[in-house]
């Protein structure tokens, strides 16, 4: 009687700890702030680019509870996983982002390694092949480790150093269109980038306020150990704002810029919901995206987003241009009130596209 007695006094506690003593409802905060306790994130890949595929992530959350309400809604997080397609792309990852000496100094550090089979456009070098795909199996491992130091005491601005070094060993799948496109291409790089960063927003998974921006400069080179020399810029620019207490108005900007030297699977590309990968490249490129974030009843949401890309690339004395849309929907759910972390899947097209996103904190997440 005592031993049936404890089995069923258990339940209730159990039951307890997946809800918020606030409103009753399912909540993954009590689990997740423990040090074992972690979000398993299933991967369900439906990018057009590679195909369809499946995979499993844990992401751990480490509040920094001397910080307050601060401490939450920018924890240390880590995490790590692996995925495969149906077309053979495949790949395994982990990292880690902690805030140090009050949240001043931030490391990011991470590793992955696998095989992408892609389809890339320009790699030639006449003005043709811009819209000419050419099949390639980039087989990759890499390193990034990142420093930012936050200039004064709650500052929005902060300085940083990013060092990437990566191998890529890149050969053809299939008879190309393209007589000049190479059959094998090696490639390692090796590039410092200096960071700068202005980040207001009240919480880094789902905002509700507040601004990212991010401007950065890439230079690969040969003395540190890189294949070739090149250059990469990138700014990227993101905001919330609260219409109404249920609304949330959400838009995000990205310009990005390389150098003649850049290999061919590092140019820019347009990143937008519902447009494959790598199939707007170019030497320039420049998007912007909106969402609007409606609060439906209790901890749904509903979102709904569209966008707009276009690349710009030089051939011959000559300029290509090219544009996409792209618009859908999404559902989100609060699994977790304290640390601000919603889940949720988009639904998104583009000319020709649709695909399927599980969401994670929100689609433009930055750590």
């Amino acid at each position: 009687m005592g031993q049936q007695s404890s089995r069923q006094g258990s339940s209730p506690k159990t039951t307890r700890r997946f809800r918020d003593p606030e409103d009753g409802q399912f909540d993954l905060t009590d689990f997740l702030e423990h040090p074992f306790g972690f979000l398993p994130v299933p991967i369900i890949v439906t990018e057009p680019a590679v195909g369809y595929g499946a995979g499993l992530a844990g992401m751990f959350l480490r509040p920094r509870r001397e910080e307050g309400a601060e401490g939450w809604a920018r924890p240390n997080i880590s995490g790590l996983g692996a995925f495969a397609t149906e077309n053979g792309t495949q790949g395994a990852f982990a990292g880690d982002a902690s805030r140090w000496m009050d949240g001043r100094l931030r490391t990011l550090v991470g590793a992955a390694t696998g095989k992408v089979n892609l389809d890339f456009y320009g790699v030639g070098s006449g003005l043709s092949s811009v819209d000419q795909k050419v099949s390639y199996s980039l087989e990759f491992s890499g390193a990034v480790a990142q420093l930012n130091w936050q200039l004064a005491p709650k500052s929005p601005w902060a300085l940083g150093m990013r060092y990437v070094f990566a191998e890529v060993d890149s050969t053809l799948r299939n008879e190309p269109l393209l007589p000049n496109a190479p059959g094998r291409i090696q490639v390692r790089v090796s590039a410092p980038t200096a960071i700068l960063e202005f980040d207001t927003r009240d919480n880094i998974f789902t905002p509700t306020r507040g601004v990212y921006a991010e401007t950065s400069y890439l230079a690969a080179r040969e003395a540190l150990g890189s294949s070739d020399d090149f250059e990469r810029f990138q700014q990227v620019a993101m905001g919330w704002l609260p219409l109404s207490r249920d609304t949330i108005l959400g838009a995000r900007g990205n310009y990005a810029w390389s150098s003649k030297g850049t290999p061919f699977f590092l140019r820019p590309f347009i990143q937008l919901r519902g447009v494959p990968a790598m199939r707007y490249q170019g030497e320039q490129m420049a998007s912007v995206e909106f969402e609007a974030r409606l609060r439906l009843e209790g901890r749904w949401s509903g979102v709904a987003f569209g966008g707009y890309g276009a690349t710009r690339t030089e051939r011959e004395n000559t300029t290509s241009t090219k544009d996409v849309t792209s618009g859908g929907f999404g559902i989100r759910y609060n699994i977790s009130r304290k640390f601000g972390l919603d889940v949720g899947v988009d639904v998104a097209r583009s000319p020709g596209t649709t695909a399927v996103y599980l969401v994670v904190g929100n689609s433009w997440f930055r750590p």
